[in-house]
């Protein structure tokens, strides 16, 4: 009954702005130790477009650390139910929307996503930043999937690494480790080595990059929590295992159910 009460416009509309002067006051409050400016600065002083990553348990809180004055952000979000609400709570956060998910197992429905990636294309090459959950929407956590490589090639712009965390959190028992932050405490922000993907890049060149990017966001992720002095979230233990064709398309050849370790 909650979840039809909160699909409501009117309900969306009022949860999602108290949500949103919530996480405004979390970022004023929280005193936040940087790691990694030089990987970003520089980006941002060109004004050149950019690919940004986070984990998904981590998305609620990454409009903390982005200055918007250099690069205005978008994000990529699914064009599920539980996606409009997080979509009105962006929105208040002063961030673009853009709506669409990638093909589900077996449908032959796009669900948007050729539509999405072109909007983000125009967005990057505009000068602007993409944010994308490469575990989301359904996981495994901390796993990353094709789509940043593949956008990166088409756009001939970097992929960044980007976490966050907070001492004063709850953090859920969900599939990502959902972090809920807390104001008055103190907070991280690492921005890992950017990884750069060759418009010729080949089936192989993103599968590399695909798995640099997850490495560097879990290492990046997992020197947040260090930094703040709490629980280290751990991946996944299993993964989906796909290839990628000569356009960059993930088939899916086996997959085993992903168990939390943490």
């Amino acid at each position: 009954m909650f979840k039809s009460i909160l699909r409501h416009n009117v309900t969306q509309n009022i949860f999602a702005t108290i949500l949103a002067g919530y996480m405004a006051v979390v970022k004023r409050t929280t005193r936040w130790t940087v790691e990694g400016l030089e990987n970003v600065q520089p980006i941002w002083d060109s004004r050149e477009g950019l690919i940004g990553c986070v984990w998904h348990g981590r998305f609620l809180i990454c409009n903390s650390g982005w200055a918007k004055k250099y690069q205005h952000p978008a994000i990529l979000i699914s064009q599920s139910n539980d996606g409009n609400f997080v979509s009105t709570v962006a929105r208040r956060l002063g961030l673009s929307v853009i709506r669409g998910s990638s093909r589900r197992a077996g449908s032959n429905k796009n669900r948007g996503g050729t539509s999405a990636m072109m909007q983000m294309v125009e967005h990057i090459k505009s000068g602007g930043v993409v944010v994308i959950t490469p575990d989301g929407p359904r996981g495994p956590r901390m796993r990353c999937g094709p789509g940043p490589a593949r956008l990166a090639r088409m756009t001939g712009s970097r992929m960044l690494p980007y976490a966050l965390s907070t001492r004063n959190r709850i953090l859920f028992k969900s599939w990502d480790r959902f972090m809920f932050p807390l104001p008055f405490g103190r907070g991280a922000i690492i921005w890992g080595e950017t990884i750069k993907v060759d418009e010729d890049a080949s089936a192989a060149d993103l599968k590399a990059a695909t798995a640099l990017m997850e490495t560097r966001l879990i290492a990046a992720n997992q020197r947040a929590d260090e930094l703040v002095g709490k629980e280290i979230v751990q991946p996944a233990n299993s993964r989906k295992k796909a290839r990628i064709n000569d356009d960059g398309d993930q088939k899916k050849i086996s997959a085993e159910k992903a168990q939390d370790v943490s």
